[in-house]
């Protein structure tokens, strides 16, 4: 591969075209990279038959590093075109294509209905002379993209091109084929001076060939289905109920998105979650099913990390087996996350109905979001959260997240907020761990699962009150000291305040029912809250301290 050479391969339809775009060419000014000039050659591939065959036959032709594929219809080139694909190439990430239109990938492939649009595209109608410009989303220099206009395209990495997809999605599906090698596609973020070609008919993404382009994008998603729908996994973690789990089993294969695999964590007491789950486990591939052997139901913790090592998901729903998830679930989330080309979505939520032991409905659980499907700043959302003591974000069973951020050094974790491992509610110091480097959180105005409330639930256990309590307190102490959402002594204070008037409500309840094994912890407890009464903030901190830190905290920061 000639590292010091920059091709220039033109799909010629017109003799008159290619010769004017030719001499388009021979005004571009030679790109030169740390010092050196490149040299530049110009091909020409048959505009009959394949496309991709003709791309292909000519990419095997040459040994040049960099390779430009251009339509013969183009009126006109950045004189400096050149210099900026190779800048491109050499300064952004993994680049591997480089286009001058793009966009994210919606899951259904129609990427003219696309949610954001980049680059600068510029067509001249023939009838009147008039040039059109349609501007993308703004931005400071290149954009990473999942789909792309085929017009104008250069690359640096030599991968096939797919000669069974049709013209319209060419581009799109080599994008989709490098990002499967590991190389990203960008395109510039330009103003209108500063164009960077000028075509003479506008690109697929304006397509009005509706019939033509269905079949395409049809043909498309068949061969790209895996790339366009990556793997979800949905963790069962069970214990004992088989009716329970048997139910929330069904629920995850009802889902219409086609690419899941559940796994099953039975921590169970006996045999009889499996006996209940075994017709389904028999008939249906995607399903695993792991027996961890008759562990205490307090240690779910543990079977959750199982879970997250053996599972090979790029995205993780975690159904706790009392609750249910709605057939559309995966798929109306994933919709978000597919879309995400810069990877800033934490997770996605929504509302969630509340069902009673019968699956009878007590309502609806309304969140954090509004009227309308909304991405949220994560810091107001968290320090809000944190403030009142209220989980606006929902359960475990209620979000879908992405399973890379969970890995913490050398493990997975949940459950863990600013290095403190805690037990009792392990989604909300998860929720706030997730978010705290500003991520973004996008809630669902629709309910799409159900949190099942019944009487063998622990969080109706006194014990597990206590706990609860003593977390909140230690996540405000956690968030406060490690300047995460509540930095501000002000802040920090009130939220202590609003801590102490919610555990009141409960004092008299957990003195006299909280086991005598608890009743080390009830000590504290009923300190800390002497603490906050009396306004003696350092000594919350410092009573949180002592008790995360004999709990196991892995770092307490300053």
């Amino acid at each position: 591969m000639d590292e010091n050479k920059i091709i220039l391969i033109v799909y010629k339809h017109d003799e008159a075209a290619y010769q004017r775009l030719a001499k388009q060419i021979t005004l571009l000014q030679p790109p030169v990279l740390h010092g050196r000039p490149l040299t530049i050659e110009l091909a020409a591939v048959a505009g009959t038959g394949n496309k991709a065959a003709a791309y292909n036959a000519a990419m095997e032709q040459s040994d040049a590093r960099y390779k430009v594929y251009l339509d013969d219809d183009i009126l006109f080139l950045h004189p400096a075109l050149l210099q900026m694909i190779v800048q491109a190439f050499d300064t952004t990430e993994r680049a591997g294509m480089i286009g001058i239109w793009g966009s994210s990938l919606p899951l259904h492939g129609d990427f003219r209905h696309a949610q954001k649009n980049y680059g600068h595209y510029v067509w001249r109608d023939p009838q009147n002379g008039k040039n059109h410009h349609v501007f993308g989303a703004p931005g400071v220099w290149f954009q990473r993209v999942q789909a792309v206009d085929g017009s104008c395209l250069a690359t640096c990495v030599d991968v096939p091109w797919d000669e069974e997809v049709d013209e319209a999605f060419l581009a799109t599906a080599h994008a989709c084929a490098l990002r499967a090698k590991g190389w990203e596609t960008y395109v510039p973020v330009r103003l209108k001076q500063s164009m960077a070609f000028i075509a003479t008919h506008p690109s697929a993404y304006f397509s009005k060939e509706q019939e033509v382009f269905e079949q395409a994008r049809k043909g498309f998603l068949s061969r790209y289905q895996k790339q366009l729908y990556p793997l979800v996994s949905i963790l069962i973690p069970a214990y004992n109920q088989p009716e329970f789990c048997k139910e929330a089993l069904e629920s995850a294969l009802k889902q219409d998105y086609p690419n899941t695999e559940i796994l099953i964590g039975d921590d169970s007491t006996d045999q009889r979650v499996y006996e209940a789950l075994r017709p389904l486990i028999e008939t249906h591939d995607n399903i695993h099913y792991y027996y961890r052997g008759n562990l205490e139901g307090e240690d779910a913790s543990k079977n959750v990390h199982f879970l997250l090592n053996e599972c090979h998901g790029e995205y993780v729903n975690l159904l706790f087996h009392d609750d249910l998830i709605y057939p559309n679930k995966i798929s109306k989330m994933m919709a978000y996350f597919a879309e995400d080309v810069d990877q800033e979505i934490a997770f996605v939520t929504s509302r969630r109905d509340f069902i009673n032991a019968d699956g009878g409905s007590l309502g609806e659980i309304p969140g954090y979001g509004g009227v309308q499907d909304a991405a949220f700043n994560s810091w107001k959302l968290c320090r809000k959260m944190l403030m009142y003591q209220e989980n606006f974000i929902g359960e475990m069973s209620t979000v879908l997240l992405r399973k890379s951020l969970l890995w913490q050094k050398d493990a997975f974790c949940v459950g863990r907020f600013c290095g403190y491992q805690e037990n009792s509610m392990g989604d909300i110091s998860t929720w706030l761990e997730l978010l705290k480097d500003g991520r973004t959180c996008v809630f669902l105005n629709e309910s799409l699962s159900a949190f099942r409330d019944h009487p063998q639930q622990n969080t109706h256990q006194p014990d597990t009150f206590l706990l609860s309590y003593l977390d909140w307190l230690n996540l405000l102490v956690l968030a406060h000291i490690h300047q995460v959402y509540l930095g501000d002594e002000d802040a920090f204070r009130e939220a202590c305040r609003n801590w102490d008037k919610r555990s009141r409500q409960r004092q008299a309840f957990l003195q006299e029912h909280v086991s005598a094994e608890r009743q080390p912890l009830l000590d504290i407890y009923l300190q800390e809250m002497e603490a906050v009464e009396a306004g003696d903030f350092s000594q919350v901190i410092q009573l949180c301290r002592q008790y995360m830190v004999s709990a196991g905290a892995v770092s307490m920061g300053n």
